[in-house]
């Protein structure tokens, strides 16, 4: 089963403003896909400079298809959620 992992970088400072819209846009995808659940997490520490890294953890019961990935980027940029965006999909070792 594929998950998603999509992750980005943000100013410490901007920790309050983006929380509330990502968790709701998690939260609107997780109405239009049945069976999909979501994370949401950062690094421990933030850059010498600010800059902490968010990671989005998406999985689906049937797997996680090009279409939610799809889905998911066009949603995200709707939200006007933060460029530079980068998407990785991941299965479970063999």
């Amino acid at each position: 089963m594929q998950t998603l992992f999509v992750y980005y970088k943000l100013p410490q400072h901007e920790h309050d403003h983006w929380r509330p819209r990502v968790e709701a846009f998690q939260n609107e995808l997780k109405q239009k896909w049945s069976g999909l659940s979501s994370e949401l997490m950062q690094r421990p520490e933030a850059t010498p400079e600010g800059i902490e890294t968010w990671m989005e953890i998406y999985r689906h019961t049937g797997g996680v298809t090009q279409e939610i990935m799809d889905s998911i980027a066009d949603m995200a940029t709707a939200h006007g959620l933060p460029p530079k965006r980068m998407s990785e999909f991941f299965i479970p070792l063999r």
